[in-house]
């Protein structure tokens, strides 16, 4: 089984290395030792078992599943899966199986390349299942659905010749909501760590990812989560020592980098997913941020 997908246009002979597809029972390929894989549970249970652990996983879930990884599971409850197969290179070509896994990229923290390596590290190097077994809130698995029928319809239909940038785009919008709502912002779950603070900053900031491309105003989320605007940017000044509309800011901003950086989707295209409609005012925020127009910043 190739895990990969090939263009369909005549002449071109283009290899993304993403696969992706719906089951109804996890491929044979699932172990397939060449791919990382996301594993999108949207109806049903299954008991996993590796490395003589089991975890029954229940709908909604991600399981994430790296190239190292040998699984084997049983089906409690009729289930159906969106996975997604790919090679961590399609992120950045560095990222090759030997380099993640020496630990190489983990000591380069404040460097480009570290924020685009966030995207795939919980693939590699996780402290417990929970890096590898996320539930979702039905918000978040809606969210994340949405985005994997995007990447899906690009990789199938194939409609102009932007569709490996854009399937790209998508399958790095996943891991971006992935890792920015469910890893780095979330709470500790120990109990005693379970503040007020904690947990409303996680919501909310979930909800940013989620809402991203949508209008947010302060007045807006004042009113969705019910509480006033000085508590809110104190939560957030606390827990991201930054204000609520600066860290959706800095969302914006980091994905608008990844895109530009990895992709050759147009500048208008890339403001519009992030949040800024009107190409002239993202290039203009984009620059205010940067210190570079998001051309200069795509060709230095």
């Amino acid at each position: 089984m190739k895990l990969c997908t090939e263009c369909h246009w005549e002449g071109w002979d283009r290899i993304l290395d993403i696969y992706s597809d719906m089951y109804e029972a996890l491929p044979v390929y699932i172990n397939a030792d060449d791919r990382y894989k996301i594993i999108i549970l949207e109806k049903g249970c299954i008991m996993l078992e590796q490395d003589g652990i089991k975890s029954e996983v229940k709908a909604p879930a991600i399981i994430l599943l790296s190239q190292k990884d040998k699984i084997t599971y049983k089906i409690v409850k009729a289930i159906k899966a969106y996975v997604t197969f790919f090679d961590p290179t399609v992120i950045r070509d560095e990222f090759t199986y030997e380099r993640i896994d020496s630990g190489e990229f983990e000591n380069m923290i404040g460097q480009v390349i570290y924020q685009d390596y966030l995207l795939i590290r919980d693939f590699a190097f996780r402290e417990d299942t929970a890096h590898q077994i996320i539930p979702l809130p039905m918000t978040g698995f809606k969210h994340i659905k949405g985005l994997y029928i995007s990447m899906d319809n690009q990789l199938k239909g194939q409609k102009d010749g932007f569709w490996p940038c854009r399937s790209r785009s998508f399958l790095m919008e996943i891991l971006h909501f992935i890792v920015y709502s469910y890893f780095i912002i979330s709470p500790d779950q120990e109990e005693n760590e379970e503040t007020y603070e904690q947990e409303k900053f996680a919501e909310i900031a979930e909800y940013l990812e989620q809402n991203m491309s949508e209008p947010i105003t302060l007045e807006k989320l004042t009113k969705q989560f019910a509480i006033n605007r000085n508590k809110l940017n104190a939560i957030f000044e606390k827990q991201a020592s930054m204000t609520c509309l600066n860290y959706l800011l800095k969302l914006r901003m980091d994905l608008a980098t990844i895109l530009l950086s990895k992709t050759e989707l147009p500048v208008g295209e890339i403001g519009a997913r992030v949040g800024f409609p009107d190409p002239n005012y993202f290039t203009k925020v984009f620059k205010s941020k940067t210190g570079k127009t998001p051309t200069k910043f795509r060709y230095p």
